[in-house]
C-alpha cells in the first residue's frame, strides 16, 4: 500500500511547496483565465507588465503611472505586448480622491521609489541614511538628492472604470505605490468587490514618511470579500533583523471557491 508524504513537518511542507510553487504559478492557480483583465497600478518601466505578459500573452493590461520619466520605457514594452494582448497607458497616479494638483516626489536613486508620500530624511531603518549619518556633510548632500517635488494627477479608480472602460469583473489588481496602496484601494469603491486578487506591496519601515499595517489594508479589502492568501516576497533590513516590506496577495472569496479550486 502506498504511504501518504509526511507534510507534517514544516520543513517538510515547504520542500514540497517550493517543488510546485512560485509567485508566478501561485497567481496562475488563483488566476485560470486565459485572457485575464489586470491593473498594473504603479507601472514605473514596465517590469511587472513584462512579467504579466510572458504569464499571460493574451491579457489585456490597464497601466497606471504618473511619473514620466517612466513613460517612454513603458509605452515601448507595450507596443510589443500590444502584438499578442492589449495595453492601455494611463499617465496618471490613482487614490481615493480626484485631484489635478497632487503633490508627488521623485528622487534621484531611481524611479522605482517615486510616490505621493516624501522619503524620511530621519529614517532610523534605511541602511544608506545609518552610513551617511555620522557625516553631517553627506546627509546634507544626501538630503538634495530626495524629494524632488512635482504636481501629478490623481484619480479615483471607479470613476475611471465607469467613464473610460466596460469592465464588469478585473482578475487581477497589481499595486506598488510607496505607502499610497490603502487610498488607491479606497478610490475603487463599490467597484473593489469585482475583484478577483489583489498583489500588492506593504511597507512597514520608516524610509517614507507613512508605512502601513496589515489591519490598515484589511480594514479595507475585507468588506468587499478578500481574504489573506500569501506572501510571495519578504524584504529583510541587514541593519536591524525586521522585515522593511512585503508583496501580499489577496483573494476574494466572493469570487473565487478556493475549495473547487484544490480540488481541480
Amino acid at each position: 500500500m502506498n504511504r501518504p508524504k509526511n507534510f507534517g513537518q514544516n520543513i517538510n511542507r515547504t520542500e514540497e511547496y517550493l517543488k510546485k510553487f512560485s509567485r508566478e504559478k501561485t497567481l496562475k492557480f488563483l488566476i485560470q483565465e486565459e485572457s485575464p483583465i489586470i491593473f498594473d497600478i504603479g507601472a514605473n518601466n514596465g517590469s511587472s507588465l513584462v512579467e504579466f505578459i510572458e504569464w499571460w500573452p493574451e491579457s489585456e493590461i490597464y497601466c497606471f503611472e504618473p511619473q514620466e520619466e517612466c513613460w517612454e520605457e513603458l509605452e515601448i514594452t507595450a507596443q510589443q505586448a500590444n502584438k499578442t494582448g492589449k495595453v492601455h497607458i494611463n499617465k496618471f497616479a490613482v487614490g481615493s480622491l480626484n485631484d489635478n494638483n497632487a503633490d508627488f516626489y521623485t528622487h534621484d536613486l531611481n524611479t522605482g521609489i517615486s510616490g505621493l508620500y516624501k522619503l524620511n530624511i530621519e529614517s532610523k531603518d534605511s541602511v544608506l541614511l545609518n552610513e551617511l549619518r555620522p557625516d553631517a556633510e553627506k546627509i546634507n548632500g544626501y538630503a538634495k538628492t530626495i524629494n524632488h517635488h512635482r504636481k501629478v494627477a490623481v484619480k479615483r479608480l471607479d470613476d475611471y472604470i465607469s467613464k473610460d472602460t466596460s469592465l464588469e469583473k478585473i482578475n487581477l489588481m497589481k499595486l506598488d505605490v510607496q505607502g499610497h496602496e490603502v487610498e488607491a484601494l479606497q478610490g475603487m469603491g463599490k467597484a473593489l468587490k469585482n475583484v478577483e486578487v489583489i498583489i500588492t506591496e506593504l511597507n512597514f519601515y520608516d524610509l517614507y514618511v507613512k508605512n502601513l499595517s496589515f489591519s490598515e489594508l484589511e480594514s479595507c479589502i475585507a468588506p468587499s470579500g478578500f481574504k489573506f492568501y500569501d506572501i510571495s516576497h519578504i524584504s529583510k533590513n541587514p541593519l536591524n533583523g525586521r522585515t522593511d516590506w512585503v508583496d501580499v496577495i489577496y483573494v476574494n472569496t466572493n469570487l473565487i471557491d478556493l475549495d473547487l479550486l484544490i480540488e481541480a
